[in-house]
């Protein structure tokens, strides 16, 4: 608070002047202002090696692609300029001048150069649009192993620190369409705890709607399902530690297989529930409609313990990882 001076009958007083003293404000904002760009500076950089590590799968998937892409865009640039060095001779082969090529020669070359401009620019091309696929495609999956799931202890883990121990298996729809797949699963309790199958159900997706003739909209945005309709499936147990989970946070869930369906044929719908089945290394390895086939992983996936057991030979190739 500052003073200023006024004349009055009885002299000089002071009067108080309200002002933004540095104290009062200026500390508190530049404060908030300093952790607003810490925090964004955070995330600015997580961003960063989530996009590094994603890369580094990327060339571990693809070790060629990248020398692929080099050759290939050195090759049309290549042809190109020959294309163009071409072009001035065929004008001297047309006009007949001294020293000038045969025509034909000059036409041939030129049909060359041309050929391999569109055989390796095709190649570049397809290439990239498969590595434009697969960085997406791992993207996706950085993103869902960035998941929360909660253990029957109560710990709260991500599902990317599963990954080496558990072959996770999200099983995605209503309630009841969740609820019915678990109850299938127990069946094969024991044969998929062995091979290390670990279920996170995820009562993401609304009820389809009995009315309109159609029930659901096949294949459009999933419902508002979250936390309230999560309690409604059987709650964890003690004996669930190394079987079940829970997911929270719902949203990042319903956001990757909202991009699964995006993806997916148009057949392919959520009116009959998801499921998604990861390897051990955290990527897909199968997915579709209905509830997830568990007799099918039981023929499918090795143990991990026993004579029998899953060697880690390549890791991440523990079964058949045919999408379905």
């Amino acid at each position: 608070m500052q003073s200023s001076f006024v004349t009055s009958r009885g002299g000089l007083q002071a009067r108080p002047r309200l002002g933004r003293g540095p104290s009062a404000v200026r500390g508190p904002l530049s404060r908030s202002a300093r952790l607003a760009r810490t925090q964004a500076s955070n995330r600015e950089e997580i961003k960063r090696l989530e996009d590094e590590k994603v890369g580094l799968r990327a060339e571990a998937e693809a070790p060629f692609r990248s020398l692929r892409l080099v050759l290939f865009g050195f090759s049309v640039v290549s042809a190109s300029v020959g294309t163009l060095i071409s072009l001035p001779q065929l004008a001297g082969a047309l006009g007949g001048a001294r020293g000038a090529l045969l025509v034909s020669d000059v036409i041939q070359n030129i049909g060359i150069n041309l050929g391999a401009v569109a055989i390796f620019g095709f190649l570049f091309r397809q290439d990239w649009k498969a590595r434009e696929r697969q960085i997406s495609r791992l993207g996706r999956e950085s993103a869902l192993g960035a998941q929360k799931v909660r253990l029957a202890n109560g710990k709260r883990v991500r599902l990317a620190d599963l990954q080496g121990t558990s072959r996770v298996v999200l099983v995605a729809g209503t309630p009841p369409q969740v609820a019915a797949s678990l109850a299938e699963a127990e069946r094969y309790r024991e044969q998929l705890q062995a091979r290390g199958v670990f279920v996170v159900p995820l009562a993401i997706f609304d009820a389809p709607a009995a009315s309109g003739g159609e029930a659901g909209g096949g294949g459009g945005e999933p419902g508002g399902g979250g936390e309230g309709a999560q309690q409604q499936l059987p709650p964890l147990s003690p004996g669930d530690l190394r079987w079940r989970g829970e997911g929270e946070g719902l949203g990042g869930y319903r956001q990757f297989f909202k991009d699964q369906l995006a993806l997916a044929s148009s057949k392919v719908n959520r009116d009959t529930g998801l499921y998604v089945g990861l390897r051990l290394d955290g990527r897909v390895r199968a997915s579709g409609m209905g509830g997830a086939p568990w007799a099918r992983m039981v023929a499918e996936l090795a143990p991990l313990e026993g004579d029998k057991k899953w060697s880690g030979f390549m890791s991440g190739f523990d079964g058949d990882s045919a999408p379905r």
